[in-house]
């Protein structure tokens, strides 16, 4: 059985293919009960306290895996402990 005549089971989409489908408008030719969902997967190395996922599918470490870490990477996380903020220009 080739691709083309395998039936299609689920879709899973990231929120940066979702974005990018809006923009050529494909998502506004799909029905309205098509749900799209971020995949979420789990990160080797880290624990659950480490980081979590935004609603629309971004990874966000926490301020405890950024001082596990040992240091500032200096750019702009939303939970830096050592205090940096980057400059909106």
């Amino acid at each position: 059985m080739n691709l083309l005549t395998k039936p299609f089971v689920s879709l899973q989409l990231t929120g940066v293919t979702v974005r990018w489908l809006s923009k050529i408008r494909f998502l506004r030719q799909t029905p309205k009960s098509m749900t799209f969902r971020p995949i979420r997967k789990k990160i080797p190395g880290l624990t659950d306290d480490d980081y979590y996922y935004t609603p629309e599918g971004y990874v966000v470490f926490t301020a405890a895996y950024h001082l596990k870490r040992g240091y500032c990477c200096k750019s702009g996380c939303r939970h830096c402990p050592y205090g940096f903020k980057k400059k909106v220009e």
